[in-house]
């Protein structure tokens, strides 16, 4: 690599360490970044922008040169105005080029730095994203590819950043691209699992919700097969009550039959009763020859007595089976009318029962879809965690 050009003898050696000084701007402080600080593998240009000599208008290349040559660490200059911003960029090859040639000193050397840097360099903000700086870097044309990018702040100038810093720059993004890779993969392949997880459970329950849905419906068609045997048992009842209620009602009839016979009777014994009173009466008239007739006379009286005092048993307790009996025709009639009510409810179960088995008989289907949709969604979810496992395992 050719030498730089040393100090003129005519200029003092001094002046150009304190130009030096002056000029050199404390590029390697960091500062709080916007970027870089906030969210983790973000990365911030601060890290890689180098400090480097800044000069202005009125340097000449002679004095570029005693700067470059105090430290072979720098790339470039950079030439700014009175603001810090960067108005040229010249590359340590291109001034070793014009300096190094057989009259360089007399051409060159005191002509202004301006005159030689570029003055269209590529200029950056430090808050840029760094795949859009990768991407102007490799863009340019072949004469510019290994030129500095200028960063600054605010237009102000930071640094440089040199290809070698662009392609650590890209190794570090992809690195961390890498990681982020593999960690929303991780992520993703735990999140798979406890998707796999959440359907095997979900078919679980499915299976298990069809199970208990077919007891349940074997439950329900015993209930309605118990609610049509209670309607049938009704039904038999409200036969055997109707059946009952005209016996009662042939029964009150007989008892008002026998109610009138029995009346009959007691007006047969009073007539009998009179007529023995009247044949005691005429037997009194004929003396000694009617008192075996009237012994026999005495005898009706005492038998028609008897017969009335029968006869009005008879006809009380004929009215008491009689109010029973009608007592028991109301009840039957109670009955059948508390029947004819259950009836009805019984058959309104049936009813809800074939409703039930309906609705459960749907539920069963749906449940054996979600139980074959489940088991479809495990498989793919299983094969989805393979396939990240074995991405994790290529990225390692």
């Amino acid at each position: 690599m050719p030498m730089l050009l040393e100090v003129k003898p005519d200029q003092p050696k001094e002046m150009i360490d304190t130009q030096q000084e002056q000029s050199i701007a404390p590029m390697g402080e960091k500062k709080d970044d916007k970027v870089g600080g906030t969210k983790e593998n973000v990365i911030s240009l601060r890290d890689y922008c180098r400090p480097i000599p800044v000069v202005d208008v009125h340097t000449t290349c002679g004095e570029a040169a005693s700067l470059l040559n105090q430290d072979q660490e720098y790339p470039c200059i950079v030439l700014c105005d009175d603001h810090m911003q960067p108005l040229g960029l010249l590359m340590r090859e291109t001034l070793y080029r014009m300096l190094n040639g057989r009259f360089a000193a007399d051409l060159f050397y005191r002509k202004p730095v301006v005159h030689a840097a570029d003055s269209s360099p590529v200029i950056v903000d430090v808050h840029a994203e760094a795949t859009a700086i990768i991407d102007i870097a490799l863009a340019r044309s072949e004469q510019y590819f290994y030129d500095c990018l200028i960063v600054t702040e605010e237009d102000r100038l930071l640094g440089v950043l040199t290809m070698r810093d662009v392609m650590s720059l890209s190794r570090k993004l992809q690195h961390v691209a890498s990681e982020e890779r593999v960690h929303i993969i991780t992520q993703s392949r735990q999140e798979i699992t406890r998707i796999n997880n959440s359907v095997s459970k979900l078919v679980q329950a499915a299976r298990k919700a069809g199970h208990e849905a077919s007891q349940i419906m074997q439950l329900s068609e015993r209930g309605a097969s118990s609610l049509n045997q209670v309607d049938a048992s009704y039904n038999r009842v409200y036969q055997h009550m109707e059946g009952q209620q005209k016996h009662a009602d042939d029964m009150l009839r007989s008892i008002d039959m026998g109610s009138g016979m029995a009346r009959s009777i007691r007006s047969l014994a009073d007539q009998s009763g009179l007529l023995a009173m009247n044949a005691s009466i005429e037997a009194a008239h004929a003396g000694e020859y009617g008192r075996g007739f009237q012994v026999v006379a005495g005898e009706i009286r005492a038998l028609a007595k008897q017969t009335r005092e029968v006869a009005g048993n008879m006809s009380s307790l004929l009215d008491d089976i009689g109010g029973l009996t009608r007592q028991t025709v109301e009840l039957v009639r109670a009955s059948s009318a508390e029947i004819d009510n259950s009836s009805v409810h019984v058959n309104e179960g049936g009813v809800a029962f074939k409703q039930l088995n309906t609705a459960v008989a749907g539920m069963s289907h749906i449940a054996e879809d979600i139980a074959m949709e489940g088991n479809t969604a495990g498989e793919l979810a299983e094969h989805i965690r393979e396939r990240l496992e074995d991405m994790v395992q290529a990225d390692d």
